[in-house]
């Protein structure tokens, strides 16, 4: 017993490690993996509209912080100040965010991490695409992917399989077939 307790704690332990790491990194790879951290870039641009931005020595950092840019120690000193300055600020907004939203952020950062390069030049395609449409557009997809994902699986990898289909067959999804609302919640 005491020797699957200390595995699940080892475990748990490098799960966190390894979120840490996937974090930090796609922090700095993609920095605006999250669209929620996205009004960050105009604070960026007058910040280094100003002044040229000092360094942050690894020392000013908070032991919170430190952990969770721990991956990145090494390489720290290497880092523009600005990159710095902007991964300080990215940390402290992280945390404020719920737990919840912390592990949601922490999957897709994840989901981005195991993508070929391909695939995540793609998706930053699809964001900038998005990030361009008119609000209205854009509240369109929300509702409808919010719709979408309010589905039980069962019928969410039906509509998957049926865009896989029409998309291999060359033709565009009939917006008439958009999911369907769904079914009031029965309990109290």
């Amino acid at each position: 017993m005491a020797e699957r307790a200390s595995t699940v704690f080892v475990g748990a332990r490098l799960c966190r490690a390894c979120a840490s790491l996937v974090l930090a990194v796609l922090l700095l790879a993609c920095p605006r993996a999250d669209a929620a951290m996205q009004d960050e870039a105009t604070a960026d641009t007058a910040e280094t509209a100003a002044a040229p931005p000092a360094p942050v020595p690894w020392s000013d950092l908070t032991p919170e912080q430190q952990a969770l840019l721990a991956p990145l120690q090494q390489q720290w000193q290497d880092l523009k100040p600005g990159q710095q300055q902007r991964l300080r600020r990215k940390v402290e907004r992280w945390q404020t965010f719920a737990p919840e939203r912390q592990e949601r952020i922490r999957q897709r950062l994840a989901r981005f991490a195991e993508m070929t390069p391909e695939q995540r030049a793609a998706a930053r395609q699809r964001f900038r695409a998005f990030q361009q449409l008119p609000p209205g557009e854009k509240q369109r997809i929300r509702e409808t992917f919010r719709r979408f994902h309010a589905l039980p699986p069962e019928e969410r990898r039906a509509w998957r399989e049926r865009f896989e289909k029409s998309r291999a067959a060359g033709l565009k999804p009939d917006a008439a077939q958009r999911p369907p609302e769904p079914a009031p919640d029965a309990s109290p």
